[in-house]
């Protein structure tokens, strides 16, 4: 099951130097805030090899998720289309499987109804920690394989479901690092007013306090289905996903406002300080697979319920440019900050590095990323891991692809 993935080199032929140059930090007024915004310059044809991503495990899912543990890889299989019954796998690295449980779905203190692999984590207990649904939050036990129903949300959360909500399953960044969790609410209005909150908290939600609020840019698809016309977006469900990363080790966070502008925020832990960069890339220059999105508008339209395709017309749109930026990740001393520039018959996308805490420019590298709709990705302990969508028999598998990431 292993095999090796390295940094691509940029080729010679191509280097074009650029001064790398920080601009002096500009102060701006915005919202009553005074927010400093930095420009980061890049170097094109700098090439970044620290690291090494070694493809340890792979397994394919008609539904479900996959995480890498210490022990192997616990897989959440679903086993029907209405999420009534699932399957506990935990395989060895070599593919064997060690033990598996079948579990009904349900709202019972040791069941489960709703959960995905963006809203499932590895805790530093060993156990599985897993949001179920916008309601509950549970754990599995990899070891016996047990649901256990930790707490309900609105029972800890002060104002969860008057103020803000999870939200949309699945849609935001969570890490945690010694007892503290960072992640995102949306705002009860997200839909409306597309406001969401940083927060931060110990334990299970003890000092929960929100460090930052933000907004999404309201996609404008949204305004044409008054007019019965549904877009079918191939980067919808990314650009409503709270993107978010954090450097522990200098007590920041850093975060995706809008994957269509190269920019990206900062707050630090204690919601003091905001800062805004303003990355220098060519991105009306990433292409996008026209042939990619017409086989996704194709099963789009087989998998939609016929009614809403009697009420809505369905249009593909091919947008002029993939996403400026469609990642981020806060790794040892280094930002990640992954591109829509993708190789799409590598499935590889272009990964710009910069040194912590100076953002001086490192270099670039391609890292295998996921396709089609969702691009989940996972980065946790020295684990990276990724969804890949193929098609097998008309129908659509996940199949999801583990990788540890060593320093050269």
């Amino acid at each position: 099951m292993q095999s090796e993935t390295w940094g691509k080199i940029i080729p010679e032929k191509h280097k074009m130097r650029k001064t790398i140059l920080i601009l002096p930090l500009l102060l701006l007024l915005s919202c009553g805030e005074n927010i400093k915004v930095q420009k980061l310059s890049v170097e094109e044809g700098k090439t970044f090899d620290r690291f090494h991503f070694k493809k340890v495990g792979e397994i394919t899912l008609w539904g479900g998720w996959c995480l890498a543990l210490p022990q192997g890889i616990f897989c959440f299989e679903v086993l029907d289309r209405r999420w009534s019954e699932f399957n506990f796998k935990l395989y060895d690295y070599s593919g064997e499987l060690i033990r598996e449980k079948r579990v009904a779905g349900g709202e019972g203190p040791d069941q489960i109804r709703v959960t995905n692999f963006n809203s499932a984590w590895l805790s530093p207990s060993g156990k599985i920690l897993c949001l179920d649904g916008n309601n509950y939050f549970k754990s599995i036990d990899p070891e016996t394989l047990d649901i256990e129903t930790i707490v309900k949300f609105s029972n800890v959360i002060e104002k969860y479901g008057s103020k803000y909500t999870f939200g949309m399953h699945g849609a935001t960044s969570l890490e945690e690092k010694d007892n503290r969790t960072v992640t995102s609410f949306e705002s009860s209005g997200f839909y409306e007013d597309m406001t969401y909150y940083i927060v931060t908290y110990e334990g299970i939600f003890d000092n929960l306090s929100v460090i930052a609020t933000a907004k999404k840019e309201k996609p404008w698809t949204w305004a044409k289905y008054r007019e019965r016309k549904s877009y079918v977006d191939y980067y919808s469900i990314l650009r409503l996903e709270r993107i978010l990363s954090v450097n522990w080790k200098r007590g920041v966070v850093y975060y995706l406002p809008d994957i269509e502008k190269p920019e990206i925020e900062s707050i630090d832990l204690r919601g003091k300080r905001k800062e805004k960069y303003l990355i220098d890339i060519k991105f009306e220059k990433f292409r996008v697979e026209k042939d990619e999105f017409e086989s996704f508008y194709e099963h789009f339209l087989s998998e939609s319920d016929p009614i809403l395709k009697n009420y809505y017309k369905f249009i593909l749109y091919i947008p002029p440019h993939a996403p400026a930026l469609m990642g981020i990740k806060a790794i040892k001393d280094w930002l990640l900050i992954i591109t829509g520039n993708r190789n799409w018959k590598k499935g590889e996308n272009e990964v710009q590095v910069y040194r912590l805490p100076s953002l001086r420019y490192e270099g670039s590298f391609f890292i295998p990323f996921p396709d089609l709709y969702h691009f989940s990705t996972k980065w946790y302990d020295d684990y990276y891991i990724i969804c890949r969508h193929i098609e097998k028999n008309g129908d659509y598998y996940s199949s999801y692809e583990i990788y540890m990431v060593e320093e050269k």
